[in-house]
């Protein structure tokens, strides 16, 4: 019988790493394009914000599959501090483009 809230779980991680590895590669690629050192282009938000989305994508998948508490707290941890980082990361956005 399928597990069908493992698979639910599982693929929320994989998108996740799928999401922050894309971006990585494009701004990588990007880089090389700009002729921009990488760490400015991993240091900007369009970086940050899918990092960070992948990140939250990840902790959701580890907190759906978690056997146990002790897997389940820290799994819980990570997706409160990758929403608080969003959630942060969207309002200095909005701070520095208020017309938008």
């Amino acid at each position: 019988m399928i597990n069908w809230l493992s698979v639910v779980g599982n693929g929320f991680w994989i998108v996740g790493l799928a999401l922050v590895l894309a971006g990585f590669s494009y701004h990588y690629w990007l880089a090389g394009q700009l002729g921009h050192p990488l760490r400015q282009e991993l240091g900007g938000l369009s970086f940050q914000r899918l990092a960070i989305g992948g990140l939250l994508l990840v902790s959701i998948g580890l907190a759906l599959t978690a056997d146990g508490l002790w897997q389940l707290l820290p799994a819980a941890a990570l997706v409160i501090v990758s929403l608080v980082a969003l959630f942060t990361l969207f309002r200095r956005q909005r701070r520095q483009h208020p017309g938008n």
